[in-house]
């Protein structure tokens, strides 16, 4: 019942927030615009998302190697898409993740390790998306650093993964929490935990490829902002490239807030915000941001075609 109640609840936030955008907007002109795109810049984004999801894939590989894991590039590849299909899909944008720890946990023998993995994973990409926003702040001219509300969220983040790398890279800090939240008393809490911090430790002792995958978080996270610089010049939209790339990993890390039905609504209010800063209209701005959100949902569905395949598969080698 109160999964349900939470996912009615998200759905009303989404509904609403959309409702109200298009009551306020020209939706013909909208439509027009979409209509009128620029194909080649469009099947250009399609590329750029479709590198993105190839790194995405060797990150998660590194990540596994630096835990001492073989893995196979195809099952790899085959989780990774199925993943992007029910992150885009289901109520939640960690479904996904789910998928992923239950298919690598075959690969570590251990939910809880593949969890830890995964987490890593989550945060070095929301890490650099953090990192690509503060150096746009910082490169940028006035008009973009004053954008709505991006010093005190940069200030706020900023003392986010403050706390994270300082947890990360001083070894205790962790069983001192664990310790004084009082779950180290309870068996099943402490058997996880040893898992996770050997998980970590582990990462610890193999930090060039902590490294090395990072430096693919931001090549990947870099892609992802020209996918929508793309985007919106497919629509005709002259959006600035500074001003993209701080404008899209802000409203990322925004809608990662688990408010509305995977960012839907949320997203489209901040463009419009955004794009009202630098004098564009909110047409442009739900153009934009729908066109963007409508080709990554496309494009996942090539993770339903993967796991419908894997479930065929399944039942013939079960009958």
């Amino acid at each position: 019942m109160k999964r349900g109640t939470l996912l009615a609840a998200k759905l009303g936030v989404s509904l609403a927030l959309l409702g109200y955008l298009f009551s306020t907007i020209d939706v013909a002109a909208l439509l027009q615009r979409v209509r009128t795109g620029d194909m080649l810049l469009l099947a250009l984004a399609v590329g750029l998302y479709t590198a993105m999801l190839v790194l995405s894939t060797w990150r998660w590989h590194v990540l596994l190697q630096a835990q001492g894991y073989a893995s196979s590039w195809r099952d790899l590849s085959a989780s990774y898409l199925v993943a992007t299909f029910f992150n885009n899909f289901l109520p939640s944008n960690i479904g996904g993740d789910l998928i992923r720890v239950r298919d690598s946990s075959r690969i570590t023998g251990s939910t809880t390790a593949s969890l830890a993995i995964v987490v890593v994973d989550r945060i070095l990409g929301f890490g650099a998306l953090y990192t690509l926003a503060l150096l746009a702040w910082v490169a940028a001219g006035p008009d973009v650093r004053n954008l709505v509300g991006a010093r005190p969220l940069l200030l706020c983040l900023g003392a986010v993964f403050g706390v994270l790398a300082y947890v990360f890279f001083r070894p205790g800090t962790a069983r001192r929490l664990m310790a004084a939240s009082g779950l180290a008393s309870f068996l099943w809490a402490r058997e996880r935990f040893e898992v996770v911090q050997a998980a970590v430790q582990g990462y610890r002792e193999e930090l060039g490829r902590v490294f090395v995958a990072f430096g693919a978080s931001l090549t990947l996270q870099t892609l992802y902002v020209l996918f929508f610089y793309a985007v919106a010049h497919s629509l005709r939209i002259q959006l600035r490239l500074d001003a993209c790339f701080l404008m899209v990993p802000l409203c990322v890390l925004i809608q990662a807030v688990p408010i509305s039905f995977n960012g839907w609504g949320i997203r489209e209010s901040v463009f419009v915000v955004y794009f009202r800063h630098f004098g564009l209209s909110a047409e442009s701005a739900l153009a934009f941001s729908l066109l963007g959100a409508c080709l990554v949902v496309l494009l996942s569905l090539s993770g339903a075609v993967v796991w419908t395949s894997r479930s065929a598969a399944a039942e013939r080698m079960a009958g």
